[in-house]
């Protein structure tokens, strides 16, 4: 976690922004990769970035309660541990590749929890991968309920509850482009309101990082309890060992 210097003796509640790590990362990528750190010491927000393995964030069907723990465990422990506002419209979540996926999956299919997300060089289309064996014990066979019940493209049907704001970017010569950009048009299709923006570069953390402070900014404009930018240093609380 990344918490703001006077969290422990300021009245203040804050926002919350969860982080997700790509398929082959660790959640330290985001300080090892990124300049997290200096973007947000500008930010009155809390960035908390679970440790999820290679799960793409659901319930996996090998047995992976990993959905369960981000929408609701560490949502509630995070909730009771630390002054957030604790609201909808003071939480984002936000992620790279499988991590974007993650993140517009979760903000889809929970939200009363996450007003916004956002979502760098996302894994989009993962659920309807089928040359990825590792993907059959996370999503199940091609066709399975899981699947369909993950898919980006279907849970845009939904209609209970109001739409998370949508944010998403890819490198233009990220191999997961297209289906960027076909989750785009579906968008735009159903006359969803979202950002969707190419820049150069691949998929790559560099990528990520050069295009992180833009959704950093992005996200703390939807968020309510507002993100002063007169911090200048975190504190980084690490995980208990194990």
């Amino acid at each position: 976690m990344l918490l703001p210097p006077d969290h422990a003796i300021s009245n203040r509640r804050y926002a919350v922004l969860t982080l997700l790590h790509g398929l082959s990362d660790t959640f330290m990528c985001w300080l090892d990769y990124t300049n997290l750190r200096r973007y947000v010491s500008e930010l009155r927000l809390i960035v908390v970035m679970p440790q999820c393995g290679r799960s793409f964030y659901i319930n996996t069907v090998d047995g992976q309660r990993v959905e369960d723990f981000v929408a609701d465990d560490l949502r509630t422990f995070i909730d009771s541990h630390y002054a957030t506002l604790g609201t909808r419209a003071s939480r984002a979540i936000g992620g790279i590749s499988m991590g974007g996926y993650g993140a517009l999956m979760l903000a889809l299919r929970y939200r009363q929890v996450w007003a916004a997300a956002f979502s760098h060089s996302g894994a989009i289309g993962a659920p309807r991968w089928v040359e990825d064996p590792p993907n059959v014990g996370v999503f199940g066979p091609l066709g399975s309920a899981v699947r369909r019940e993950h898919d980006l493209f279907q849970l845009i049907e939904y209609t209970d509850g109001p739409l998370p704001r949508i944010h998403m970017d890819c490198g233009i010569d990220d191999f997961l482009v297209d289906e960027n950009r076909a989750f785009h048009r579906t968008l735009q299709n159903h006359n969803i309101p979202h950002i969707y923006r190419e820049h150069p570069g691949g998929h790559s953390w560099r990528y990520c990082d050069e295009n992180l402070p833009s959704s950093l900014d992005w996200a703390c404009h939807q968020l309510e309890g507002n993100c002063d930018p007169e911090l200048d240093d975190l504190t980084v609380i690490a995980p208990p060992a194990d």
